[in-house]
């Protein structure tokens, strides 16, 4: 075999099932060799595995190592001059990992290849690693989506995610494997720029696409994880900050050198926010917005005349630009009428094309989402008092926590009520800190549809609530559980 694909494992053995039955689906698994290495799992994980039988290779550990040690004893256990590194809550796109090792064999320069991978709402969770200005490592474009021309690029990085990354082995070996000292977190980092040291060249393969659920496994504020930190830190305080020369390069920060000083400085709004505003500026924003509204309607419009249904319905004159004076409020008005009639538009499309893939197209992702959250927010004001306290697993959307009047908070979040940016380890986790946040004052928990997977991988969260607190289904949007008193 060419490549071997080392799968470390610690319980969760529902995540492996999944992972292993689609990699195993894919056809270019049938030239791959697959090591899963149980790293002490106490769980249904050894009986798993051994359902699998030859078509998988096992190697057990009786006490958990991490990540780190599990990938070496997994490398020792086979002699592939390639070796693929992949987390056990991944499960990829037909076709990634023949995508991928085609880029592996096109670009023998590289010592070491990453995947894009997705968060389950079909976000980006990575694109490739940059350090920042701290010289710390972070995803770049981290919750843009998915078909954003910054994130689908293939091209070199400083670093790549394990959780799906081919080496060479024989880089591998002349590094001497991941660093043992990060437990559960960095390993693959501090990987990369040693390869970089040497000369070596990493790199993103954009087109190999795989979901992943972002560390499920483990939490992100354990002392190992901060561990973690201080030794990179340590080792590499002279880790070169690229974050910008990305940004710039994709367009999303452009800079305008005058004569004098100051400078202009344009800043695409999916990359960052920009605090404490002029006026003026905000201003320009608002009438930005205003007509790009207008332009979407009159192109809906125009592009319905095309698809020949008769009498496409006009949108209202608008009155000249000097006497337009829009808030936010009106903003929002506007934007909820074109995406309203865009669904009503589709509709028209579907009911004159009933034999063409009109009939079938429906709204994009995009849209889709924005009726999902005004679904959610229509729930909220049905079933949730003003004035309550709503906590929201929001993955850091600011749109999950506008909610009409009721204060919302981020779950799980970090300092100063922002999203936290991680998924709690395991149940007990999710537990405790929703009942820290309870204890606060957070008097209900709302799981949008995109998280229901949540209620599934960590079951005993679930049962937790279901059982001592009211619920509120709602399937075709959220699931709103009442935390200010017992189920009654």
């Amino acid at each position: 075999m060419r490549c071997a694909a080392i799968i470390p494992v610690h319980n969760h053995a529902a995540l492996t099932r999944s992972c292993l039955d689609a990699l195993l689906e894919e056809p270019a698994s049938r030239d791959l060799e697959i090591v899963v290495v149980d790293d002490g799992s106490t769980d249904s994980t050894p009986d798993l595995l051994e359902g699998y039988g030859d078509a998988i290779r096992v190697r057990r550990r009786e006490r958990s190592g991490g990540f780190a040690v599990a990938c070496g004893d997994g490398v020792a256990a086979t002699k592939a001059p390639l070796l693929l590194f992949l987390n056990n809550d991944t499960v990829g796109e037909r076709g990634w990992l023949e995508t991928l090792l085609a880029d592996a064999d096109a670009h023998p320069e590289a010592a070491a290849i990453g995947a894009k991978l997705l968060y389950p709402d079909g976000t980006v969770q990575h694109a490739g690693v940059a350090i920042g200005q701290d010289r710390l490592p972070r995803h770049v474009y981290g919750g843009f989506p998915a078909d954003h021309p910054a994130v689908n690029r293939s091209r070199p990085f400083q670093a790549v995610t394990g959780a799906c990354m081919v080496v060479r082995r024989q880089a591998w070996e002349r590094l001497g494997g991941f660093d043992p000292g990060y437990v559960n977190g960095l390993e693959d980092t501090d990987f990369c720029l040693r390869l970089g040291e040497q000369g070596a060249i990493v790199r993103l393969c954009h087109k190999s696409v795989l979901v992943h659920l972002e560390s499920p496994t483990r939490g992100r504020r354990s002392p190992e994880i901060e561990a973690g930190v201080a030794r990179f830190k340590e080792r590499w305080p002279e880790v070169r900050p690229d974050d910008l020369e990305y940004f710039v390069a994709d367009g999303l920060l452009c800079l305008d050198y005058a004569g004098t000083h100051p400078i202009r400085l344009t800043i695409d709004p999916l990359l960052a926010s920009v605090e404490d505003r002029a006026d003026a500026t905000e201003g320009l924003l608002v009438r930005r917005a205003a007509q790009v509204n207008e332009l979407l309607r009159e192109t809906v419009r125009l592009s319905v005349g095309m698809a020949g249904i008769d009498d496409p319905p006009e949108p209202e004159p608008s009155p000249p630009r000097e006497a337009v004076e829009l808030d936010h409020a009106d903003l929002l008005r506007r934007a909820q009428e074109v995406e309203a009639a865009i669904a009503d538009l589709q509709a028209e499309l579907a009911a004159a094309r009933p034999d063409s893939r009109l009939a079938h197209a429906g709204p994009g992702p995009q849209l889709r989402y924005r009726r999902l959250v005004e679904r959610i927010r229509g729930v909220v004001h049905e079933r949730v008092p003003p004035g309550a306290t709503v906590m929201v697993v929001s993955r850091g959307d600011e749109e999950l926590v506008e909610l009409d009047g009721r204060p919302a908070w981020h779950f799980p979040q970090g300092a100063q009520g922002r999203y936290g940016g991680y998924h709690p380890k395991d149940s007990a986790e999710a537990i405790s800190h929703l009942e820290e946040l309870r204890d606060r004052g957070g008097e209900y928990l709302l799981v949008p549809r995109t998280a229901f997977w949540w209620l599934e991988h960590y079951d005993s969260f679930a049962e937790h609530l279901s059982s001592r607190y009211a619920t509120v289904e709602c399937e075709d949007a959220c699931k709103l559980f009442a935390l200010s008193g017992g189920k009654g």
